[in-house]
């Protein structure tokens, strides 16, 4: 019986589908009308369930495997409730393809059209995180599976992803602390069963900020678990009971992360103190640690040699030292002692290379203006390098007075290329600055300075967001979108201008659905006009590169995406958001649209857009 009404639903969903693409190429019709959604009755969990297994069944010539996994993983997630079987199946298939694919290609990654590598993901962490929503055992039991083959080829690994997987489950175990905190406890314990890794500092802070009780417990078990690690590696752990956003030690500014959100905590302070001070005992009475040579990170090129471990100690000594003459006056014996034991493990070498990393450190810790005068004696001294200039513009928060004060440095940069992107770049964190002090007019004509123009949409759309927040500022919002939309589609047609538009189309479906509308129809003509572009990429970066340093930044672009764009333009007009996902060429893309809007049929009602007039 119920396979007869499958079909029948299957046959009516074909129906619609027809009379829905033919709306989409009719004449254009006023989508702002204050009658009820024409396609509202449609809009149900039965016909969703048969929409979906419609597009699933046409997208099975879609074969391309991390594209069929991502098809499969979001018609198990929307079928999860409605036809759990099924939805099962499909996990499962998808579990399959993505570790077949692993064992065949491995870690994947891509070069972007500027010339970066960059990271695919693992699609193995994929299928295990859309499962982990659902079923947390099953989850569990995939990275059991994953750790297992991990085991088995670690010795054979390239050192760039010696801990990818072990990485990647913390991540998603900082991301079900909320919704699951008993996976994340049993994810977090798993990892503990290795080596102590850097990824622990950035978890730490992420798991403190999602479910701060568990980040309390489940320190605690990480510093009995790590007590014995090699010192360099325990100051991994240094960082989440101060909430500070570097490590302690030599090595601090090659790991930072923000602290927002998180607070210190003087039980766990007292605990990283007491265990480091044992451990700094322990080891200055073992022959065998004494004589460990320093590691050496293979990550980098050339490889880098850490400094050795006594360096380590001595430092992380030095810089508690006020801390702990604050906090805990009962602990200064200890700390004398622990500081007398690390500074007789140093010899004439190691003091020399902590001499000069402490400098190096130095430099790098120094103010904004105590790095422009060192740059203003360069100059006098004829000694100024590109870098020198380059480390202030990527300064990071700066006033507008400081980027004044480096505005007539910027000519002095002697490569050409380099300098053009300093330049660039100098104005486009110059506009943030101004469009953060909701100075938007400056914002705006600082912009017009950037030449590249997802660059400078980027910074429009920021003007947008903060607008957006401010109901009675709609229309405000509303003529700030209709620049960024002259702007955008003055471009021409690339990956960047589809999603540039997609973005237009969330913003819009703000203020004025029929507008919204009208910037993902020419979204899509501009991606039906691309070979095969990807259009799922929530980044864009700059690259400066000169002889002597190489920086890079990213800034996530959260609204260009299409399953967002969908789902929420569908909420308000789900038969005309229909119509515009089967103008979607690409079956791949027109499935997952499909998919994201009709959601809405099982978790929310249609409402409606405040109209605008443009």
């Amino acid at each position: 019986m119920k396979g007869a009404n499958k079909m029948k639903r299957f046959l009516n969903t074909a129906a619609i589908l027809v009379f829905a693409f033919a709306a989409g190429n009719a004449q254009p019709i006023q989508r702002d009308s204050q009658l009820p959604n024409a396609g509202a009755q449609a809009c149900n969990a039965n016909f969703a369930e048969s929409l979906v297994e419609h597009q699933v069944l046409e997208s099975k010539s879609v074969v391309e495997p991390v594209k069929r996994i991502k098809i499969l993983l979001r018609s198990a997630d929307f079928l999860w409730k409605l036809d759990p079987v099924t939805a099962r199946t499909y996990f499962a298939e998808a579990w399959k393809m993505a570790n077949d694919r692993f064992k065949e290609t491995g870690f994947e990654q891509q070069k972007t059209e500027k010339g970066m590598i960059t990271r695919l993901p693992d699609q193995r962490m994929e299928v295990i995180t859309a499962v982990s929503k659902h079923d947390a055992e099953w989850a569990r039991k995939l990275s059991d599976q994953m750790l297992a083959d991990f085991e088995k080829a670690k010795d054979t690994r390239k050192p760039q992803d010696e801990t990818r997987e072990l990485g990647d489950l913390l991540l998603l175990a900082g991301r079900s602390a909320t919704t699951n905190p008993e996976l994340s406890r049993q994810l977090f314990r798993r990892v503990m069963r290795y080596r102590l890794f850097s990824h622990w500092f950035f978890a730490f802070n992420q798991l403190g900020r999602e479910n701060p009780e568990l980040a309390i417990s489940l320190y605690k078990e990480a510093m009995q678990n790590y007590r014995n690690e090699s010192p360099r590696r325990l100051l991994f752990l240094s960082g989440f009971p101060f909430a500070n956003s570097r490590i302690l030690g030599p090595d601090k500014f090659r790991i930072g992360d923000n602290v927002g959100g998180l607070s210190p905590n003087l039980q766990l302070q007292r605990l990283f103190i007491e265990t480091l001070f044992s451990r700094i005992a322990i080891f200055a009475a073992s022959e065998e640690d004494i004589n460990r040579p320093a590691e050496i990170d293979y990550h980098s090129d050339p490889p880098y040699t850490y400094q050795p471990e006594a360096a380590y100690m001595v430092t992380a000594v030095r810089e508690l030292e006020p801390h702990v003459i604050e906090k805990f006056p009962d602990m200064l014996q200890r700390h004398g002692v622990a500081k007398s034991q690390a500074q007789s493990l140093m010899s004439a070498d190691a003091r020399r290379r902590l001499e000069e990393r402490d400098k190096g450190n130095s430099n790098l810790s120094a103010s904004f203006d105590e790095q422009l005068a060192a740059v203003e004696k360069a100059h006098d001294d004829r000694k100024l390098t590109d870098f020198m200039i380059a480390r202030l513009v990527f300064w990071h928060e700066k006033t507008e007075e400081q980027f004044a004060k480096l505005e007539p440095w910027l000519d002095k940069v002697k490569e050409e290329s380099p300098r053009k992107e300093l330049i660039n770049y100098f104005w486009f964190l110059r506009s943030k600055l101004a469009i953060k002090e909701k100075r938007f007019d400056d914002g705006e004509k600082l912009a017009l300075k950037v030449p590249e123009i997802e660059h400078r949409a980027l910074l429009m759309f920021d003007i947008a967001e903060i607008q957006s927040k401010n109901a009675a500022d709609l229309s405000g919002l509303f003529d700030t979108l209709n620049r960024l939309s002259k702007l955008v589609r003055s471009a021409d047609n690339s990956v960047a201008k589809a999603q540039l538009l997609l973005g237009l189309a969330d913003m819009y479906q703000k203020v004025n659905n029929s507008v919204a509308l009208d910037e993902l129809s020419e979204s899509i003509r501009v991606t039906n006009s691309l070979k095969d572009p990807n259009i799922f990429s929530n980044v864009v970066s700059r690259q400066i590169v000169g002889k002597e340093y190489a920086v890079f930044a990213t800034f996530s672009t959260p609204g260009y995406d299409l399953e967002k764009t969908f789902e929420e333009l569908g909420k308000r007009d789900f038969q005309m958001s229909i119509s515009h996902a089967n103008s979607l060429a690409d079956k791949y893309f027109r499935t997952l649209a499909i998919i994201a809007l009709s959601r809405n049929c099982i978790e929310t009602a249609p409402t409606k857009a405040k109209p605008v007039s443009k």
